[in-house]
C-alpha cells in the first residue's frame, strides 16, 4: 500500500451539504486543500442580488480562498488542474457533470459524497426523497466517480436512521456532519491504495430533480403522503394550498402540520372540518391534516390562530387545492 503523509485535494462544492463536510477536511491535518471551487454566484431575489452559494458564503465569512467555476470541463480549468497535480478531487453537492477529461486528471480519481445509500436514490434529490417515502433509513455514500450518474463504485456507505418528523433540511445537515466525521478516514484510506467495490444491479432507483409543481396541494391524497411532503418539501417548493379571500384566492404555505387518521365520509377532500388545539382540521381523500403553522403570501410565518383571526376562514370552507403563479 501506498503511504503518504498529505492527501492533496481539491474540493468542489456548492449547496448546504457541501458546507460542513469542507469545514471537517480544513480541520484534518492529514489533508492538504490545494483549491476549492463552487458555482459562480447568481442573481437571486426580487432585487436580482448577485448572491453565493452556500460553500460560496460560507469560504467568504472564513477568509477562505473559493473559485467561482462557470465549468470545470472548460479548457482553462483542465489546465490548472493539472498544473496542481491533487491527489484526488472530493465533489459534494457542486452542481456540474464532470467528464472524462477531469476525471483522469487526480492521481486516485474523483470522489464524490451521496446522500443516500447508494444504488438507491441516484440523482438530485436522495434527501427530499427519503422523507417523501418514509424510509426508516438512509445515509451517505463515498464513491469513486466515473461517466454514469451516481453510477461509480463504492468505498464506503454510512447509515443513518431517520428521525420521526423530520425535515429535509434537517436531515440534510445530520447527513452532512456524519459525511464530515467520516470522510476524512475514508480519504486516507483511499490514498494508501483502497478499491471501491462496483454498485450492485438490485435497488437501483432515481431521485428526480423536485419541480416547483411539486408543492401544490391535492387535498384529495392521503393525509399520511400530504404530511411527509410539508417535511419534504420545507423550505422549497413548500406545500402550498389556496383560500378565496374578497373575490381572490391568496397562497398559503403550508410550514407545519400533522396527520390522523380521523375519516368522514360525509365531508370532502379540503372541507375545514374543526379547529382545536391551535390546529385546523382539513379533511383528507384519506385521514385529516392537522395545520399548525402557515405562511400566506406577502405575510410572516404565524401561527394557525393568527392566520383564521386574519383570513376570516370558517369551519365548513374549502380550501382550494395546488397554487397559482404568484407563490
Amino acid at each position: 500500500m501506498i503511504k503518504q503523509d498529505k492527501i492533496k485535494i481539491f474540493y468542489l462544492g456548492s449547496g448546504a451539504f457541501s458546507v460542513p463536510v469542507l469545514e471537517a477536511l480544513t480541520q484534518d491535518d492529514r489533508i492538504e486543500l490545494a483549491g476549492i471551487g463552487t458555482q459562480i454566484d447568481k442573481a437571486a431575489g426580487r432585487k436580482r442580488i448577485l448572491t453565493p452559494t452556500p460553500l460560496g458564503k460560507w469560504c467568504d465569512e472564513h477568509n477562505i480562498p473559493c473559485m467561482r467555476v462557470p465549468s470545470v470541463n472548460a479548457p482553462d480549468f483542465l489546465d490548472m488542474m493539472r498544473k496542481i497535480t491533487p491527489d484526488i478531487v472530493v465533489v459534494v453537492s457542486f452542481g456540474q457533470l464532470l467528464k472524462v477529461d477531469l476525471l483522469n486528471i487526480p492521481k486516485f480519481g474523483c470522489f464524490n459524497v451521496h446522500a443516500s445509500l447508494l444504488p438507491a436514490y441516484r440523482g438530485a434529490s436522495p434527501i427530499t426523497t427519503a422523507v417523501l417515502n418514509g424510509d426508516a433509513e438512509t445515509g451517505v455514500a463515498f464513491m469513486q466517480m466515473e461517466k454514469g450518474l451516481d453510477t461509480g463504485p463504492i468505498y464506503e456507505l454510512h447509515r443513518l436512521p431517520i428521525p420521526d418528523q423530520i425535515t429535509t433540511g434537517e436531515l440534510e445537515q445530520v447527513l452532512a456532519r456524519l459525511a464530515g466525521e467520516k470522510i476524512g478516514n475514508c480519504l486516507a484510506q483511499v490514498a494508501e491504495g483502497l478499491k471501491p467495490v462496483p454498485q450492485g444491479e438490485s435497488g437501483v432507483s432515481i431521485a428526480v430533480k423536485i419541480r416547483k409543481t411539486d408543492g401544490a396541494v391535492d387535498f384529495r391524497e392521503d393525509a399520511a403522503v400530504i404530511a411527509r411532503k410539508i417535511r419534504a418539501f420545507y423550505g422549497w417548493p413548500s406545500m402550498t394550498f389556496r383560500v378565496p379571500v374578497k373575490g381572490r384566492t391568496i397562497n398559503v404555505k403550508i410550514m407545519r402540520a400533522k396527520c390522523t387518521s380521523w375519516e368522514s365520509p360525509q365531508r370532502q377532500p379540503g372541507e375545514f372540518i374543526a379547529y382545536t388545539n391551535n390546529q385546523m382540521m382539513i379533511r383528507c381523500g384519506k385521514g385529516a391534516l392537522l395545520i399548525e403553522r402557515v405562511l400566506p403570501e406577502g405575510k410572516k410565518e404565524m401561527s394557525v390562530a393568527d392566520f383564521l383571526n386574519g383570513c376570516h376562514v370558517s369551519i365548513g370552507d374549502i380550501l382550494l387545492n395546488g397554487m397559482d403563479d404568484r407563490n
